[in-house]
C-alpha cells in the first residue's frame, strides 16, 4: 500500500510504556494496535523507545545570503538526527524577516523539507506588515530595541494582543550592553518584560541565562533554557567555541538556573541551534549547535531520575509544539510525528552532528538515547540507513 508503515516497538503512551503496532496511512497515524496489507513493518527490539516527536522553538537554519554557514536542508537534516519533528526557525536571515512577503516566502520554502517548518517574524518598522502576515509570533532582538525604540517594540505588543500572536524577546535591554554583555542587561529586560505582562500581554523569553530572569517572570511569561546554558558555564568553558549571546554565566548562576529548570520553573527547552563557519567562530561569532543532541541530554535528565519522561516530553514535545501549532503525539487520528530513540549512554562527538556545523562545546559530555527513527510530514526515516519509506 502506498504511503503507508509499521513501527512496532515499545512507546510512551498515556503515561505509561507499552508495546504497539503504530500504523501510519497518508501521514496519519491510523491505529496503535494493528497492521494493514501491503504496509512496510518496522521492528525495533528493546532498548528502544517510541516517542512523541520532539519541537524546537528556536533555531537558526541560515540561508538566504547565509548559506555558507547553514542551509535549511542541512537544518533539517540536524533536526533528524536528534528525533526532532518540527522547528521555528528565526528572522534573521539577510534580507531580515521584517515583510509579509519575505516572511510569507519562507513558509513556502520551507514547506518542501522533511520536518514540519515554522519561523518567528522578524520586527517590521511599518507595523501594518503584521496585520497582512498575521504570523503566530514575533522575535524582538536587542538590536531590534536599539534601532526602533522600546515605544516601537510597546506598538508591538498592541499590534500583537489584537491579532493573537506572541512576542519573543531575547530579553537583554540594549542599553546595558557592552562587549562583555553583563547580567544586568538582561535583568533590567527581565524587568520591563514583567510590566508587560503584567498589561496582559503575550510574551515569551527565550534562552534565560539567568536565575534572576526565571524568578522574575514566572508566572508572567512563558520561558525556555538552552542545553549550553543549563549545562555549559564561564568558569569551565572559554574561548571562542563557548562564545554566545546571553553569555553562559557563572557555575554557581548555571546551577542555580539548572535547579530552576528541573523543579519545573521554565516552560519549553530550545537549543538556539546557531550554525557558524569555524572560521566565523574562531574570530569571534556567538552560536553553539546542538539541535542533534538536545533530546539525548533532555533524556540524560530522565535516565538520571531528574526528571520523570513526562517532563521530558512538556518541555520539549507537547508545549513547544502546542506553542507552534503542531501536535506531536501518538494519538490515532494526529499526524504521524514520532521518533524512536535506542535507549543507550553515549558520549557525545562531532560525529553526531548532521547539519553544517560539526562543532560544539558539548562535545564529551555525557548523553542517553540515540535517535534512530524519526516519523514527519508522512515518511519514516531510518537515520542508521538512511532509507526513507
Amino acid at each position: 500500500m502506498d504511503g503507508c508503515f509499521v513501527v512496532e516497538g515499545k512507546a510512551y503512551v498515556g503515561g505509561a510504556v507499552r508495546y504497539v503496532s503504530v500504523l501510519v496511512e497518508g501521514g496519519v497515524v491510523r491505529s496503535l494496535k494493528g497492521r494493514a496489507e501491503g504496509c512496510r513493518v518496522v521492528q525495533f527490539p528493546r532498548r528502544h523507545l517510541i516517542l512523541p516527536g520532539f519541537v524546537d522553538i528556536h533555531v537558526h537554519f541560515r540561508d538566504w545570503g547565509l548559506s555558507h554557514k547553514e542551509t535549511l536542508r542541512g537544518g533539517s537534516a540536524a533536526a533528524l538526527a536528534g528525533g526532532v519533528v518540527g522547528v521555528l526557525d528565526m528572522p534573521n536571515t539577510k534580507p531580515h524577516i521584517r515583510t509579509a512577503e519575505l516572511y510569507a516566502k519562507r513558509l513556502a520554502e520551507g514547506s518542501s523539507l522533511p520536518i514540519h517548518y515554522g519561523v518567528h517574524m522578524g520586527v517590521p518598522e511599518d507595523l501594518s506588515e503584521l496585520d497582512k502576515a498575521k504570523p503566530r509570533s514575533v522575535k524582538v532582538y536587542p538590536e531590534d530595541v536599539a534601532q526602533f525604540g522600546w515605544a516601537h517594540v510597546e506598538a508591538l505588543l498592541e499590534r500583537c494582543a489584537a491579532l493573537g500572536c506572541t512576542a519573543v524577546f531575547h530579553c537583554e535591554d540594549p542599553a546595558y550592553i557592552s562587549d562583555s554583555r553583563p547580567p544586568e542587561a538582561e535583568a533590567r529586560c527581565a524587568d520591563r518584560i514583567a510590566l508587560y505582562a503584567r498589561r496582559g500581554f503575550r510574551i515569551h523569553v527565550t534562552h534565560v541565562s539567568l536565575p534572576y530572569t526565571v524568578e522574575t517572570l514566572r508566572g508572567l511569561a512563558t520561558l525556555d533554557a538552552t542545553p549550553h546554558h543549563l549545562l555549559l558555564s564561564s568558569d569551565k568553558c572559554s574561548g571562542p567555541f563557548c562564545k554566545v549571546n546571553p553569555p553562559l554565566r557563572g557555575e554557581e548562576q548555571r546551577r542555580r538556573l539548572l535547579a530552576l529548570f528541573l523543579a519545573g520553573a521554565v516552560d519549553i527547552y530550545a537549543t538556539d541551534h546557531a550554525p557558524h563557519t569555524m572560521e566565523d567562530k574562531l574570530a569571534g561569532a556567538p552560536g553553539i549547535c546542538s539541535l542533534d543532541v538536545a533530546a539525548s541530554l533532555l533524556l540524560r535528565f530522565w535516565r538520571d531520575g531528574l526528571l520523570g519522561l513526562d517532563d521530558v516530553l512538556r518541555l520539549y514535545s507537547f508545549r513547544p509544539a502546542r506553542f507552534a501549532g503542531l501536535e506531536a503525539s501518538l494519538r490515532p487520528g494526529a499526524p504521524a510525528a514520532f521518533s524512536v530513540f535506542r535507549l543507550e549512554e553515549f558520549s557525545i562527538s562531532e560525529r553526531d552532528f548532521k547539519g553544517t556545523c560539526r562543532f560544539s562545546p558539548l562535545e564529551g559530555l555525557r548523553a542517553f538515547g540515540k535517535a534512530v527513527a524519526v516519523a514527519s510530514r508522512g515518511r519514516l526515516h531510518l537515520l542508521e540507513t538512511g532509507e526513507v519509506l
